[in-house]
């Protein structure tokens, strides 16, 4: 793990190692919105490429609505490729079936393209 320290958005956990993982324990879905609007908010400010990925196409609009209400100009930022919200159909079983070479291929191509826009 890198000794980089990045800001997490989330007041309990505050700046944090560069490839920290976290679990979180909630109960209800506007608590784990609580907690994931500021963190992907903060990764946007900080210039990281961000991927946030949901159970289903109804749970990805609704997290597109709550962070646009704390990210001025998210449809800009989805646009340009700075952050991707997709649902796990979308992620996992693009082609029917969830396929781990392919899943594996799709995460060093995100990172190969985040790394070239800078």
């Amino acid at each position: 793990m890198s000794s980089e320290f990045r800001k997490t958005g989330i007041d309990a956990i505050s700046d944090s190692p560069w490839g920290a993982h976290f679990c979180v324990f909630y109960h209800t879905r506007d608590d784990l919105i609580d907690l994931l609007v500021p963190y992907f908010k903060s990764g946007l400010e900080n210039n990281e490429f961000c991927i946030w990925i949901l159970s289903g196409p109804r749970e990805v609009q609704g997290a597109r609505t709550a962070l646009r209400k704390s990210v001025r100009n998210l449809d800009d930022r989805i646009d340009k490729g700075q952050i991707e919200i997709l649902s796990c159909d979308q992620w996992f079983t693009e082609c029917g079936e969830f396929k781990m070479g392919e899943v594996a291929h799709s995460w060093l191509e995100r990172e190969k393209q985040a790394l070239a826009r800078g």
